[in-house]
């Protein structure tokens, strides 16, 4: 039986000692060519480079995963430590626009901020 939703490809738990820190996946949600790379960390573990690590790791998959030419990271603009991890990896904003349905938590401001990536070929 598949329990994983349709879009989902990939995704990770980050763990240390048997304890579930926070995850990073792809998800085929951003149409054709494009994989939507998302994340999330336990705020106690958060400045570590973890995410970024992940996020790097997720990339190197994507690009061997044929007929995928870019990926794209989604936040709210509020959320400044997601917004390091794309800046840090050589994404480039390409858009700024009211989420959907605004705010969904109460750290954030309901501006979605978008980030791709072209890939390559692998060296």
């Amino acid at each position: 039986m598949d329990i994983a939703p349709p879009e989902l490809l990939y995704m990770y738990a980050l763990t240390a000692g048997g304890a579930v820190l926070g995850s990073c996946g792809l998800m085929r949600r951003i149409g054709p060519g494009g994989l939507e790379i998302g994340y999330w960390i336990h705020p106690g573990w958060t400045g570590r480079g973890l995410v970024t690590r992940s996020v790097g790791a997720l990339i190197t998959a994507a690009r061997a995963l044929p007929g995928v030419d870019h990926v794209a990271v989604h936040h709210d603009e509020a959320n400044t430590a997601s917004a390091a991890v794309p800046r840090r990896l050589g994404f480039t904003e390409i858009s700024r626009n009211p989420a959907e349905d605004g705010p969904v938590t109460p750290g954030e401001n309901g501006v979605e901020v978008v980030w791709r990536l072209d890939l390559a070929p692998a060296p």
